[in-house]
Order: C-alpha cells, then structure tokens, then sequence
C-alpha cells in the first residue's frame, strides 16, 4: 500500500516538475485514474473487519495525505494543466474518515499493563492520525462542519488533544467565522443528543450537562473581545441554537410540558455575552417568533 503511496506522490512531482515538456494529457488521465483506483482500495480497507489495524492505519493515513496534495492540484500558478487530478473527497469518504478518528483517536487507555514509553508511543500516534484529518478541515479539502465530531471532545481530551482541536479552531475561523461558529453549535448539538440518548430527561444539575456548558464556555472565550469582528459569526450561532431549542415545541413525554430540547437555550447563554447590546434584542424577539410560531421544520429561513 505505501508503495503505491509513494509512486503516485513521485509521479505527480514528476508530472508538475515537467509542464511544458514530458508531461501529456494522457500521462495525467493515467496519473487520475491510478489516484482514484487507489483510493477507493483504500477506502474498502479502512471498511473491513478483516484487516489488519496497521493496514488499515496505512490506509488512513495515505488517504488524507493524497487529499492534501491532490485535493486542489492545478490551483498554484502555472500549474493549471494538473487541474483534472484535482481530487475531492465524497460524503462516504468524509464520514469514514471520521470513524476512525473516533474509533482511534478519542479512546481511553484501558490497558494497564503497557509501560509509559508504549503509551508516549501509542499517544503520539493517535495524535498524528487526529492532525492528519484536522488538516483536511483547515485547508477546505473537508467542509469545516467535518470538524463537529472533533470539537465536542475539546474538554474532555483537552491534555491529550486540546492543543491540536484549538489550532483547528482558530484556522477554521480564519476561514470562514460563520461556518466555524455553525460547526461549534453543531458539535454542542451533538453532545446534547448524546446527553438525551443516555438519560431519560436532560438534567440541568448534573455533571454531564455541566461539561456541555463548559465546552460551550470554551468556544465562547475562543472568540475574543472583539465583537465587532464576530458580530454575524455569532448571531447566526444563536439563530443555530434557538432552531434546536424549540423545535419541537410539543413535548411527546408531557403534552402539557416544556419543549424537550429548551435546556439548550441555558447551554446558548455562555454565547450571550458576545452578543452586541442591538444583537440581544434581536436574538430575543427571533426566540420569541419561533416559540409563537410554533418553531420551523427548516433552518432555511432568515
């Protein structure tokens, strides 16, 4: 497999050192179809029960390297006739990437019988992989929304990983402020449904829901003290959370209840304080149209 790997990053190199000279159309459609006959290889290795954890690594870690050179080949200056080997990952390739970073990456240690300089090594490597698909996010081969799974275990694996998830996150914002803030609201939703999932009834008190707060309280900081700046990114996070707490407005459990998602609302308070004093007011009165309107069934609108 890593032969392979390495062939084809020597032939690109070949192909880019030689424009305007060796390098034919058909030597790059050969170049393209040999990338994506080894990727969808790579892609039904990292699938299988079967194989073996070292190949499957391999084939991890091949991926998104290959990603990140071929994922905007032909975009540097002179390089415009490599334009068709430009590779972009699909919605499969994407989600299972993601399970392996959370199937290798956000795991706690159970063995005790290995020795610290194992667990260094171990450690190591599965910082490697988590950089390897952080990457991918911070250079928009990935939409940053691909960054949601990893932002949620911020908190909890913040002495392993908390250096590599806040570097993500500052790039991410680099990128684009709304997309990123979008991202963290979604990555609370999803701790939020974890939290539901294995409770019956979300308990404001208790120390699960305390750890959402914090993460929420951690993105928030992650913004800075200039409002101004982040003014958009962080009303459309509010937009974001509302739609969730309200929707749906029935409780299914008690007709006569509460909404059974308004705990988030407490959750989106931690993000308040980077409201702008005009902001609050308009936060305010689009919380109380979608409780009066019922909630909406789509995230299209406004």
């Amino acid at each position: 497999l890593l032969g392979c790997y390495f062939g084809l990053l020597w032939d690109k190199n070949s192909l880019a050192d030689n424009l305007g000279g060796s390098t034919t159309h058909d030597s790059i459609t050969d170049l393209k179809e040999r990338l994506a006959k080894f990727m969808q290889v790579s892609k039904e290795i990292m699938g299988l029960e079967g194989a073996g954890a070292q190949l499957k690594e391999e084939a991890f870690i091949s991926i998104c390297d290959l990603l990140i050179v071929f994922g905007h080949c032909g975009e540097a200056n002179g390089q415009t006739p490599l334009k068709p080997l430009a590779f972009k990952p699909d919605e499969g390739m994407g989600v299972l990437l993601n399970i392996f970073i959370q199937d290798h990456v956000f795991i706690e240690d159970e063995d005790e019988d290995i020795d610290d300089h194992q667990k260094i090594e171990e450690l190591h490597k599965r910082r490697n992989f988590l950089a390897c698909y952080c990457k991918l996010v911070v250079y928009n081969v990935l939409p940053t929304k691909s960054a949601a799974d990893v932002l949620k275990h911020y908190v909890t694996f913040y002495n392993d990983y908390g250096d590599i998830i806040k570097a993500t996150l500052g790039k991410a914002r680099e990128n684009n402020k709304t997309n990123c803030a979008k991202t963290m609201i979604q990555s609370l939703i999803y701790k939020f449904n974890e939290l539901q999932q294995e409770v019956a009834g979300i308990d404001r008190g208790s120390e699960d829901f305390h750890a959402i707060k914090e993460l929420a309280k951690r993105f928030a900081l992650s913004f800075g003290l200039d409002a101004l700046k982040n003014r958009d990114a962080v009303a459309s996070l509010h937009r974001e959370g509302i739609l969730v707490a309200v929707n749906p407005l029935e409780n299914p459990e008690d007709p006569a209840g509460a909404p059974p998602n308004l705990a988030f609302l407490e959750i989106l308070t931690e993000f308040t304080g980077k409201l702008l004093k005009q902001d609050k007011k308009v936060v305010l009165g689009y919380l109380d149209k979608r409780v009066a309107g019922g909630g909406p069934n789509s995230r299209g609108d406004d």
